[in-house]
């Protein structure tokens, strides 16, 4: 009778205790996205490989190429196109997590992107991060997109890594570590620091269009000195929404020069601006940025060259990079399957070279056009035309004239 009585008092207070149990449940929310990019694309004989192709030595651009590669065959310049067929390395799976006043969130894509096979394609962390609502704003760690964040753009471009604009001239810092304070529209991190190092100009003569015109240094080691500070505002008021931010990255190269310990210290900064405006079935979207450094500090990426500190390990001199972009997008809602965009983007920077104080000037110009196409909830199919033209290397010394890479592709994406 005691063990019965026992055991009668233990299932009373199991089923008691379960609206508790109930209560620390977390919510989950899974969910997928698969994304493939299919085109032609090409570049011209004088397109800069290290701009625009993919696998080129010096390339310092995860975005915004392609496999097609100009090159020189019996002493001429050749153009290439080449097939992009990919799936495409923003595909992903994840869940969203939300468990009373804590949530999170992780995300792994596909690590393949283009030029790669999708078999060799290793699963890649794109997102891992946990939060805490305490109220007034929130607390949070782990890996996310950073504070210095605005995407205006659906343009895929070549290789169709994002479809959102990166790397042509987009507000975009990368997902990385940090700690950040969220107080509604405005964000505040310390963000892992970015490393991208200094580079020099090739010791080539003479250079042409295909030649790799930076290289990037080799120091010993580089060690961080802050974390990326990055802060931004958004905020919405009248037809539209509008952003204001900024972000700053420093860090410290170590050279052995004949036996002596050399440092440079590499830090870059950019600061920008952006709107989204709807009037009725039409928008118009819109950034501005202006900084130091664009790639050394982790922002965009800017392709183009003037965007990286330049360093001479024997004189012990460098040279920062003044970078400036713009976008200015264009759409139109037909009915609620179907949207046209259309944009132009510029981008902009110079640099002198610390041997010889030679000025480098460059500016590159992006147009593309789309549409977007819904058959059904959750599928989209995006037919995309676009062009990228480099123009010129402007110097003291005389003008180096590039070429175009362009592309005519489709984007093809199921969400679920």
């Amino acid at each position: 009778m005691k063990k019965l009585f026992i055991l009668v008092v233990a299932i009373v207070m199991a089923f008691a205790a379960l609206p508790a149990f109930a209560q620390d449940k977390a919510d989950w929310a899974f969910y997928g996205s698969v994304r493939m990019w299919t085109a032609w694309e090409q570049v011209d004989s004088d397109a800069p490989p290290q701009l625009s192709s993919a696998g080129t030595p010096g390339t310092f651009f995860q975005v915004a190429t392609t496999r097609a590669r100009a090159r020189t065959i019996g002493g001429e310049l050749q153009s290439d196109g080449d097939l992009a067929w990919m799936l495409q390395g923003n595909s992903r799976i994840g869940a969203n997590v939300k468990w009373g006043n804590i949530s999170g969130a992780f995300e792994y894509g596909h690590a393949g992107g283009w030029g790669v096979d999708s078999s060799s394609g290793n699963p890649s962390l794109r997102l891992l991060y946990g939060m805490w609502n305490f109220g007034s704003g929130q607390l949070e760690i782990g890996q996310d997109y950073g504070s210095y964040f605005y995407l205006v753009s659906n343009l895929c471009g070549p290789g169709g890594q994002e479809c959102n604009g990166i790397g042509f001239g987009s507000i975009y810092p990368g997902r990385l570590p940090m700690i950040r304070l969220i107080f509604g529209g405005l964000k505040l991190s310390l963000e892992a620091t970015r490393t991208v190092g200094s580079f020099s100009v090739t010791p080539t003569d003479p250079i042409t269009s295909q030649t790799a015109f930076l290289t990037p240094n080799a120091p010993l080691e580089t060690d961080w000195l802050l974390p990326r500070i990055a802060a931004s505002y958004t905020f919405n008021a009248g037809p539209g929404q509008f952003f204001i931010g900024g972000q700053y990255n420093q860090m410290k190269e170590i050279y052995d020069v004949a036996g002596q310990e050399r440092d440079n210290t590499v830090d870059g900064w950019t600061l920008g601006a952006g709107t989204k405006l709807s009037f009725g079935p039409f928008y118009t979207n819109a950034t501005v940025q202006y900084g130091y450094n664009p790639n050394n500090v982790g922002s965009g990426p800017a392709t183009l060259y003037p965007s990286l500190q330049l360093y001479d390990v024997d004189l012990d001199r460098n040279e920062d990079a003044k970078y400036m972009a713009a976008q200015l997008i264009l759409g139109f809602k037909l009915t609620d399957s179907m949207t046209f965009e259309g944009g132009v983007v510029w981008q902009g920077g110079k640099v002198q070279t610390v041997a010889t104080e030679n000025t480098i000037k460059q500016n590159t110009y992006t147009y593309y056009l789309q549409m977007v196409w819904s058959p059904t909830k959750n599928f989209f199919i995006i037919p995309e035309i676009g062009v990228v033209d480099y123009t010129k290397l402007k110097t003291d010394l005389g003008d180096l004239n590039y070429g175009k890479m362009s592309w005519l592709g489709v984007k093809w994406q199921i969400n679920f």
